[in-house]
């Protein structure tokens, strides 16, 4: 009985001693957003206002670091700001070619902040993105931004996976791309690519789903997918799942193998896969696709003098003698890649090439 009494005892002591934060007496930030101007960063943070009408409601400020525009936003504010909850945080194109040092070195410092919070560009001003984020539930940004990493061609990222590409050898960042199509809705609009800390290189949606099944594991690799064929015939698949092996060959041959398994949602009227011959040409079809349009993005990457995939990293770990800018200047530009993949019709779907 003593032992309880005791146990108790400290309990309460050690809850008397916590911090209290009562939710309508402090500012909880779930998106924050970065801009640049000359020497200044520039910054919005939305929060979800209990008191009022609106769901959310924005806070800004300038500084000269970019750290230090949470001390102008506190000035700003009757209650303290809270960045545990940040769930996104949103850089203009400008701040991405300029640099994402600051960025970097602000979130490895800054504990409070969650390694899961993710990172998009926005192609378009900041002050419109933040200004349409406002007019949605307040993790409208997140959710969007969630569901295309799982469900669509975004390939997963966020803090933890920047921060391992940034300070890391063998690899270079990449980040998601949001825009605003002509009735102002927030979309995802492909990837942007980092050489070093400055924005490079700027992937369409269609490359963006290439590079994420390039870059994720089996479980993950689903998703649709629509092109073009040779006669300008219009293909939709779904692929299922899938596997992906990249490995090196010799020094200056990479060998990436890519095993899919698909179902068909739309195919050209010519094409009836109840015929074994059409649906052999499919598979043929579908593979060509896969085996040239990876191709091709590999030759933009090395063009570019960008690693999003981390070829460099697989190199690193086989070779003793490693050296990052002779790999670069060398041996990275020189590679040949040798791109096989195999598809697997799982699925035709109800009804395509009945006549």
């Amino acid at each position: 009985m003593k032992k309880f009494v005791s146990i108790l005892l400290v309990c309460f002591l050690i809850s008397g001693c916590a911090r209290q934060e009562i939710i309508d007496r402090i500012k909880i930030l779930q998106c924050v957003s970065f801009d640049v101007q000359g020497d200044l960063f520039k910054s919005s943070g939305a929060y979800a206002s209990y008191q009022k009408k609106e769901r959310l409601r924005l806070i800004t400020a300038e500084a000269e670091t970019f750290s230090g525009v949470w001390l102008p936003q506190n000035t700003k504010s009757d209650h303290q700001i809270v960045t545990g909850q940040i769930r996104t945080f949103v850089i203009s194109e400008k701040f991405a070619r300029k640099s994402i040092q600051a960025l970097a070195m602000g979130l490895l410092r800054d504990q409070s902040v969650s390694n899961n919070v993710t990172i998009v560009i926005s192609k378009q001003e900041i002050s419109t993105i933040m200004s349409e984020a406002l007019k949605n539930p307040p993790f409208y940004l997140s959710d969007l931004i969630k569901q295309n990493m799982e469900k669509g061609s975004t390939p997963l990222t966020n803090a933890h996976f920047m921060l391992d590409q940034y300070y890391g050898e063998g690899q270079d960042v990449y980040l998601p791309v949001v825009d605003q199509d002509e009735k102002g809705l927030i979309h995802m609009d492909g990837v942007g690519v980092f050489y070093e800390d400055k924005l490079r290189l700027l992937l369409t949606d269609k490359e963006s789903f290439l590079l994420r099944l390039l870059k994720e594991k089996s479980k993950t690799m689903t998703g649709a997918y629509e092109f073009r064929g040779r006669e300008n015939e219009v293909y939709n698949i779904r692929i299922l799942h899938g596997k992906r092996n990249i490995s090196y060959k010799e020094k200056d041959s990479v060998i990436i193998s890519l095993k899919l398994y698909i179902q068909l949602k739309e195919l050209p009227k010519a094409k009836n896969v109840i015929r074994k011959s059409d649906l052999l040409e499919l598979q043929h079809d579908i593979e060509q696709h896969f085996t040239s349009e990876i191709s091709d993005m590999l030759k933009k990457f090395q063009m570019n003098a960008v690693d999003p995939i981390g070829f460099g990293e697989l190199y690193r770990s086989n070779h003793r003698n490693w050296n990052e800018q002779e790999y670069k200047n060398k041996t990275y530009p020189n590679i040949k890649f040798e791109v096989n993949s195999e598809v697997i019709i799982s699925q035709t779907g109800v009804g395509i090439g009945a006549e």
